[in-house]
């Protein structure tokens, strides 16, 4: 009976040092797949860095050089048209390499349809052009050198401000009678050394693109409590009556003229007050 339990002892003793060597070499293996699996995400990440960095590295880049392409944009209102505004536009770049183009490009904020107009050279990095704008449009702009490569500045709000005099503060509501308008002038010209042809000459409201109404000019004295006038309130008024707009107002526009001739139109519907 002993003769055939110690080769029985053996052979299983045999059988569980082969299995644990299968089971150790499979644990070698698995261990191995993982380190590689590693080693290839260490690099794929790696690979992922350096390209956000690169990508980072060239939106800076371009980012920086739209904001350096032009030292200075400004606008001058030679005239008024009969629907809008004839300005020159004049930009002065930061540098420029040889034959290159410089174009003006505008567009109305609510399209994407831009109209480009090319500049004429007037100094060694200053280019200027003229173009008309309408009264009843918001613009957006941006400056384009072409040459071997584009380049853009970024795109900016081209603010009436930027070439109109000071526009007045507005208001209107509705009132039994019809509408209540009004229109505060109180820059101090004197103060902000404002020229006498930027001043105010009238104002009229046009109702509905049809009727027009002049506003009435008005000053009142205010005083502290000692009863001294400590300053003036200057502002422009208008009543207009409910057969002006009948069943609904579609719009609002305000007409300033000012002392030059000159002549602003705008929107105003949208400055009811609460």
């Amino acid at each position: 009976m002993r003769k055939y339990i110690i080769p029985g002892v053996g052979v299983i003793f045999c059988s569980i040092l082969i299995y644990q060597t299968y089971t150790l070499n499979t644990i070698k293996e698995e261990l191995a797949n993982i380190k590689s699996d590693n080693m290839t995400l260490q690099e794929e990440v790696s690979s992922l860095s350096d390209d956000l960095s690169s990508q980072i590295e060239s939106t800076l880049y371009e980012e920086l050089g739209k904001s350096h392409l032009t030292k200075d944009v400004s606008f001058k209102l030679n005239k008024n048209t009969p629907t809008g505004y004839d300005l020159t536009v004049r930009t002065e770049l930061s540098e420029l390499k040889e034959n290159s183009k410089i174009l003006f490009m505008h567009k109305d904020i609510n399209s994407n349809d831009w109209q480009k107009l090319e500049l004429k050279k007037e100094g060694e990095l200053t280019y200027t052009g003229r173009i008309n704008l309408l009264y009843d449009k918001d613009y957006q702009y941006k400056i384009v050198v072409k040459g071997d490569k584009s380049q853009s500045s970024d795109i900016e709000d081209l603010y009436k401000y930027l070439f109109m005099p000071t526009s007045p503060e507005v208001s209107w509501n509705y009132n039994d009678e019809g509408i209540y308008f009004s229109a505060s002038d109180n820059v101090d010209y004197e103060e902000n050394q404002t020229s006498h042809k930027d001043k105010i000459k009238s104002i009229e409201v046009i109702v509905n693109k049809e009727k027009t109404y002049k506003c009435e000019y008005h000053e009142e004295s205010l005083s502290n409590d000692n009863d001294e006038m400590v300053d003036k309130l200057k502002y422009y008024e208008a009543n207009i009556p409910k057969k002006a707009y009948g069943n609904k107002l579609n719009s609002l526009k305000m007409k300033v003229t000012y002392e030059s001739g000159i002549v602003n139109m705008e929107e105003v519907i949208d400055k009811q007050s609460e």
